[in-house]
């Protein structure tokens, strides 16, 4: 699973947290092996979500993700069982791994997993 975005430990469990439209502190997950009876599929699709205060968190981070292809440093944005799914905003970098023009000023492409280091930064948050 690709993790980008800031993440906490609740209960000693990981979700990705965010703020709702008024401001209060969401936590969400897709695994419904750690969630409870509290916790709610709002849209049924599958994203479990609970409001907590920030004093109940054990942990706050965020993880950014990203590939090393030949050298190139790219963005992985998600992933299927053969492929990731990456992006540039470097035109030389795209050139070189024969990624598409996707707007003015990105590029994207899917390179065979075998060809990715994957690199996986988290870095600690005050909370």
């Amino acid at each position: 699973m690709i993790k980008n975005g800031r993440f906490c430990k609740y209960h000693g469990n990981e979700f990705k947290i965010n703020r709702d439209n008024e401001g209060n502190t969401i936590i969400l997950t897709k695994d419904d092996k750690i969630i409870d009876s509290t916790f709610i599929d709002k849209y049924g699709s599958g994203v479990y979500s609970k409001r907590v205060e920030k004093e109940e968190l054990e942990e706050f981070y965020t993880y950014e993700t990203y590939g090393i292809i030949d050298n190139c440093r790219v963005n992985v944005e998600k992933e299927n069982q053969e492929f990731y799914f990456v992006g540039t905003a470097d035109c030389k970098v795209a050139e070189v791994l024969g990624l598409s023009r996707c707007d003015k000023y990105y590029y994207e492409g899917k390179i065979p997993k075998e060809k990715v280091e994957l690199i996986e930064e988290k870095k600690e948050l005050k909370l």
